[in-house]
């Protein structure tokens, strides 16, 4: 059989089924007619691939739906007006079930598909998609009162209003497939063309921040080689460049600014300028070796001004998507921007194969909150890079929110692994900044009073005398034992300030957990006795906290030198089992940090000693 009667032949039989599966997945018919026939031109593009699997309608049901669900997503549940009234009753009961059994339930009751197949499909485990199955029906016989088993009768009912849509012959969507397949090829040859050429150019410039992306010949897709050449064995044979439709549209972006309406500023292949769309951004891609890429610049519309940034990249393996989430979010952990201050960081469980978000803080006036989300499924990596100006960041269930979006828009397509599970986000450690492990990042450091000028870290060093000790705790790393020591001081070189002014840290590697704690208790002890030892000195008292992270002390300890003068230090030590570390901030007036703010830090210690091998 030719492939055009064999495509013919396979939507003619099976569209008007998926149509109605899709009306009642969304309870709109324009959305549903309009999913169906991009997911049958889509199958026709991809046609090659798409015929050889088990089941072709288990590659075009998805993205149909995929496409319905982003199409009525921002709208109120919308009811056919000239349906029956035993139809919109149906599609009621529909609406409030929540999205996952509504799915897992029209995949078995509509398309036939038992719960292990159903389970694959939408990304979950086949317990999750049994309970779903359990709940969704129990609720839905008792909204239309019908016994369980009866329920197919309603659902299989909903073929009346799909007389109602009107689709296009075959040879019309094999037309519309042949297009895309002809716009995509010119267009991922451009590409390839271009990034050949500009291999290597792209550098980090501090004023591109914040650009519009840089736009091929069209927005749809991009394709770039690998270093050799030759496509890797790993590569998915189904993968397609990733394309403006993988990207989450305005009103899906509607959970990060609340009902403000978010216009779109461009789509591109980010494949000319210097390639920086984000603020922190290091280089064009963070999988150079990648097949595509996509990226779209947003911004909301009214006051506080909000922007947005997705990208979305397609590896050629699954070690190499790896590798570029680790490195997109490494860009952002130890954000080289001058005045960035990593604030907190989330781990999301349940969504993709890994996800995680991070909030940035950009303290050159105007303020800045970047809220970074970024996560992996299978070979494709995307993040979403928000600003918000002079006002609150949206909260991190509305980031995770927007992330499961984007996630979602991309785990039908080839190529992508885990899908959606019940997303829930934990706060954890900043991951690794790129600076040397175990000490504090230059982006971890808070501002410093009204000083406008950058924090500068010097290297790691093993130090002969720890530079954090003061005559108060009389710490001395090595001769107690540990190994290895090592110190690090920041400052703010061009500020002009007194010599004093700076911030150092030290730490160092006990034998054991017991160990470190005896050396921290004797520390406590010393400071606890510096008054009687030296009457000039002030301290006060001990601010103490014992978590499951880490046991921390914190002081503030000022000592007169003269009449006139005084010298003021804020201490604290850090110990996470058998690693401590201790931090001495000496302020000058108008370049001091809050107590809180130096109390956060000495906790950031903590959670840097723990990346130590």
């Amino acid at each position: 059989m030719q492939p055009e009667d064999a495509f013919d032949a396979f939507y003619s039989s099976t569209r008007r089924g998926l149509l109605q599966q899709t009306l009642a997945l969304t309870g709109d018919p324009r959305a549903a007619g309009s999913a169906v026939r991009h997911a049958y031109t889509a199958a026709w593009q991809r046609w090659r691939q798409v015929s050889r699997l088990d089941d072709p309608l288990d590659w075009v049901r998805p993205r149909a739906w995929q496409q319905a669900q982003r199409r009525h997503m921002a709208r109120v549940w919308h009811r056919h007006r000239d349906s029956a009234p035993g139809h919109q009753a149906v599609l009621s009961a529909l609406a409030d079930l929540p999205a996952p059994q509504r799915r897992v339930l029209l995949l078995v009751e509509l398309a036939g598909l038992d719960a292990a197949s159903a389970a694959a499909e939408l990304g979950s485990t086949r317990d999750a998609a049994e309970r779903d199955l359990r709940a969704g029906t129990e609720a839905l016989a008792a909204r239309l009162d019908l016994p369980e088993d009866r329920l197919g009768e309603p659902l299989r009912s909903l073929d009346e209003p799909v007389d109602r849509i009107t689709l296009p012959r075959p040879s019309t969507v094999r037309g519309a497939g042949r297009k895309r397949r002809h716009r995509h090829l010119l267009v991922g040859t451009a590409t390839a063309a271009a990034l050949a050429l500009g291999a290597g150019a792209a550098a980090y410039e501090p004023g591109a921040a914040g650009r519009t992306p840089s736009a091929a010949p069209s927005p749809t897709s991009s394709a770039s080689g690998s270093a050799s050449g030759s496509p890797s064995p790993s590569v998915d044979p189904r993968a397609t460049p990733v394309t403006a439709d993988d990207l989450l549209d305005g009103r899906q972006l509607r959970g990060l600014a609340g009902p403000r309406p978010w216009r779109v500023d461009g789509t591109g292949t980010n494949t000319t300028g210097n390639g920086i769309n984000s603020v922190c951004q290091q280089d064009r891609f963070a999988d150079p070796q990648g097949l595509s890429a996509i990226v779209r610049a947003s911004h909301t519309v009214g006051q506080p001004r909000r922007t947005a940034v997705q990208t979305v990249e397609l590896s050629r393996s699954v070690r190499q998507a790896r590798a570029g989430f680790r490195t997109a979010v490494g860009w952002f952990a130890g954000c080289r921007v001058a005045r960035a201050q990593v604030l907190d960081a989330h781990r999301v469980a349940g969504l993709g194969d890994e996800a995680q978000l991070l909030t940035v803080r950009m303290w050159k006036r105007p303020v800045r909150t970047v809220t970074v989300a970024v996560a992996r499924t299978g070979t494709i990596t995307t993040s979403t890079v928000s600003t918000t100006v002079g006002s609150a960041p949206p909260p991190v269930g509305r980031v995770t929110g927007s992330l499961a979006d984007a996630v979602r828009q991309l785990c039908i397509r080839a190529g992508a692994g885990a899908c959606v599970a019940g997303e829930r986000a934990r706060a954890v450690p900043p991951p690794p900044s790129g600076e040397p492990p175990g000490v504090l990042a230059v982006a971890d450091l808070p501002p410093a009073g009204a000083i406008d000028r950058p924090w500068v870290g010097t290297r790691t060093a093993r130090p002969a005398r720890s530079p954090s000790a003061t005559t108060c705790d009389r710490a001395a790393f090595t001769s107690a034992g540990a190994r290895p020591v090592r110190a690090r001081t920041y400052l703010v070189p061009q500020a002009r300030l007194p010599a004093r002014f700076g911030l150092s840290e030290t730490y160092g590697v006990f034998g054991s957990a017991k160990a470190a704690a005896q050396f921290l208790a004797g520390v406590r002890a010393e400071v606890a006795g510096c008054e009687k030892r030296d009457l000039a000195t002030q301290v006060s008292a001990e601010r103490r906290t014992t978590t499951g992270r880490a046991d921390a002390s914190r002081w503030d300890l000022t000592t007169k030198v003269s009449e006139q003068d005084e010298v003021r230090f804020r201490l604290g030590f850090v110990r996470v089992g058998a690693r401590v570390a201790q931090l001495t901030f000496a302020p000058v007036d108008g370049g001091d940090m809050t107590q809180a703010a130096f109390d956060a830090l000495v906790t950031r210690a903590g959670d840097r000693l723990r990346q130590l091998p």
